[in-house]
């Protein structure tokens, strides 16, 4: 599952292979952020769905959201549910770190801990679950490492939760959230059906720290969470390696984007729609 440092390392043993044989193209690298391909057409504060994701095949919905100004509704269920587990993850993770901070016993902490989660009533219970079996292990994971070298807590958290980069050189948004950042990796974690287009948020986080940062990022985990309808923890990682074919694919979609607003031609509806866009109802009518 990657959740705990120790997997992570060793996740990225074997994208280390990877990027041996198939090293990034320094011109795709983000602090390139001046010259083509990496320079934007236009600055318009993308986000990163907006770039990467293709929910809407046609990317109406962007259209509809930064030409016409359509409102889209965020109360669908799909929406809500990946809300409430993003903010379980940063509860979780933390509380974890204030244990850490504060030198407290980590079995005696996880007793202790009765958080109070943001989650709708029919979540509740996973949201519970959820949080406690993260807790339980990356405090496992402190309590391991304070056994191993003598009382001193080293690399225990897996990740720091909800990180704010400024993505404005690459016509992105000057307040991207990542939802999590462990050993210069970038973490996403995702909820329904894995799409191959979620790796490319993760390519556009890398690009956007490096422009800003000038820190090279070649990794990232996209980490998937379900089991709602079971009330079961269900989850799987995907590794991924932030290749230059993929720089190149977030890159020119970026640009995509860009000349469908400047032009401000509609795209058109898509073959079929998912019930969780949020446009849906605008797009229909």
């Amino acid at each position: 599952m990657m959740l705990t440092r120790l997997d992570m390392i060793r996740g990225l043993k074997s994208l280390h292979e990877i990027r041996a044989t198939d090293p990034v193209q320094e011109e795709l690298r983000g602090w390139y952020y001046y010259s083509p391909p990496v320079k934007p057409r236009a600055y318009l504060s993308l986000s990163i769905s907006d770039v990467a994701y293709a929910y809407c095949p046609t990317k109406r919905d962007v259209y509809l959201r930064k030409v016409t100004g359509s409102k889209g509704n965020y109360e669908k269920p799909q929406i809500i549910n990946g809300t409430a587990i993003h903010k379980v993850f940063y509860k979780a993770s933390k509380d974890v770190w204030s244990i850490i901070s504060l030198g407290k016993d980590p079995i005696e902490s996880f007793n202790s801990l009765a958080p109070e989660l943001e989650c709708p009533q029919n979540l509740q219970n996973y949201c519970i679950k959820l949080y406690k079996y993260l807790t339980m292990l990356w405090l496992s994971e402190v309590a391991k490492a304070r056994s191993s070298y003598g009382g001193e807590s080293i690399g225990l958290v897996p990740w720091l939760s909800e990180v704010r980069v400024d993505g404005s050189m690459l016509g992105l948004s000057n307040r991207l959230s990542i939802d999590a950042i462990a050993d210069f990796s970038i973490i996403e974690i995702k909820t329904g059906k894995q799409e191959d287009f979620h790796k490319l948020g993760v390519v556009g986080y890398a690009l956007a720290i490096e422009s800003s940062m000038e820190i090279p990022i070649d990794y990232g985990f996209l980490i998937y969470v379900n089991g709602f309808n079971r009330d079961s923890i269900e989850i799987s990682t995907n590794a991924i390696y932030i290749s230059s074919d993929l720089r190149k694919e977030f890159l020119d979609r970026r640009d995509d984007v860009i000349d469908m607003i400047l032009s401000e031609k509609d795209p058109g509806m898509p073959a079929s729609c998912p019930d969780s866009c949020p446009f849906i109802e605008v797009c229909r009518k």
